[in-house]
């Protein structure tokens, strides 16, 4: 049984007339929930988002207001730990008096971390563990430390990061200091024209440095599939808002901004915990498709990744710039 099962089970059993979904999974079980409460799904991840859609449940990619109460909040662990005590933080937050935060995961995925965290901001805690998998639950009451959960809040906001002068937020890829590969790829850039796209762009550090170096840029379409990324990357190219267009989706499985001039890319390669090497392979062909006959394509990679067969199928040539630091960059001509 999934730490989503896990979840969702417990809280069929649990009394509540006001829910809310904290990273919410799609699940068959969703569909007893929303009979059973008023349900509430938060989930800022696009594939999520649509496969919650798909369901017929209404979700929304931005969290409610401070002051709607739940007397149940389900709440699944981000990839990210400080991203995940500000939900926590969030969750007894927004709870009524004697409402109760439920939360599951695996134990490989860092359960004993996040119980123990529980404990520490909520005072007594309930937990029990089944299928590799804990779930503990807390009551919001007077030994809520008011204090700490403040602390966890304002770490998990969005902010100014010193290391390269943008704002970010945790929970973002690389959100505190600026990737390796990224670096690498601004490195082989030349000046760009035209209309191109910043595929799988995060919080927008490739597109700040392309927009402040390449002046003939005309238009620079922004692509990402989490919303809290995108909302960043709007912040830090504010200065060309004239020039900028953002898109939330999945840029795996979604038509991408099309007749592009050149696209930059560093793809993810991994769904959640895990590697996914076809993930990567995906948003390339879509990028590929997105090209216009000779559109250039600027690829960074981990240098184990097999993406040269992809490429070779989508372009008409392509080549190696450079191998360094365990990446490679890619240019491609379609």
């Amino acid at each position: 049984m999934s730490a989503i099962e896990l979840l969702y089970r417990a809280a069929l059993g649990t009394p509540a007339t006001r829910t809310l979904i904290i990273n919410a999974q799609a699940h068959e079980l969703l569909t007893a929930l929303n009979e059973q409460a008023q349900l509430e799904l938060w989930q800022q991840f696009k594939p999520g988002y649509d496969a919650l859609k798909g369901m017929g449940m209404a979700v929304s990619p931005a969290l409610p207001s401070a002051g709607t109460p739940y007397d149940l909040i389900l709440l699944l662990p981000a990839k990210n730990k400080q991203q995940t005590l500000a939900w926590m933080a969030t969750a007894m937050q927004q709870l009524t008096d004697q409402g109760r935060l439920l939360v599951a995961c695996a134990n490989n995925h860092g359960a004993k971390s996040y119980e123990d965290a529980l404990k520490k901001l909520a005072g007594k805690i309930s937990s029990s563990s089944k299928s590799k998998c804990r779930i503990f639950s807390a009551r919001k009451t007077a030994a809520l430390d008011g204090h700490l959960a403040t602390q966890w809040l304002n770490a998990g906001k969005q902010q100014r990061v010193e290391s390269h002068g943008l704002i970010s937020q945790p929970g973002l890829f690389s959100w505190d200091r600026p990737d390796r590969g990224s670096l690498l790829l601004l490195e082989q850039l030349p000046e760009l024209s035209g209309t191109g796209v910043d595929l799988c762009c995060g919080y927008g550090l490739l597109s700040e440095k392309i927009l402040r170096s390449s002046k003939q840029v005309d238009r620079l379409h922004l692509v990402e599939a989490d919303h809290l990324a995108l909302d960043c990357a709007a912040m830090n190219c504010t200065a060309w808002s004239d020039k900028t267009e953002y898109h939330w989706l999945d840029a795996a499985s979604q038509p991408l901004p099309e007749n592009m001039a050149w696209i930059a890319c560093n793809p993810p390669f991994h769904t959640g915990q895990d590697r996914d090497i076809d993930l990567g392979q995906q948003i390339i062909i879509n990028a590929c498709r997105a090209l216009k006959p000779g559109g250039l394509l600027y690829l960074v990679a981990n240098r184990k990744l097999p993406y040269e067969a992809v490429l070779q199928s989508g372009l008409k040539t392509s080549q190696t710039l450079i191998e360094a630091e365990g990446f490679k960059v890619i240019r491609g001509i379609r």
